[in-house]
């Protein structure tokens, strides 16, 4: 009778244990139900996943700048001073 009582507990024990680990590994992470999307001006695109709403907010004061500069040293052929915008023969040197 002691060993029944015994394992009965244990077993009792055990389960509470399993499930108490399977429905805590499960909770929904708050930070999965929003979508963020940079719209590479001053917006943004927040998106709720669970109610289907969008909403549009301010991230930044300016627009980012598309001007990108290169510095380039040491060039092995010749100055760069080509006008690209009327170049027929550009390739042919």
């Amino acid at each position: 009778m002691k060993t029944n009582y015994t394992t009965g507990v244990l077993t009792g024990i055990f389960s509470v244990l399993l499930i108490s680990i399977i429905l805590g590994s499960n909770k929904i992470d708050s930070n999965d139900n929003y979508s963020f999307h940079d719209l590479n001006d001053t917006r943004a695109i927040i998106f709720n996943k669970v109610t289907g709403e969008i909403k549009y907010e301010t991230i930044r004061e300016e627009a980012p700048s598309n001007i990108q500069s290169v510095d380039i040293t040491g060039w092995p052929i010749r100055d760069l001073d080509v006008d690209v915008t009327e170049c027929v023969d550009c390739y042919k040197w």
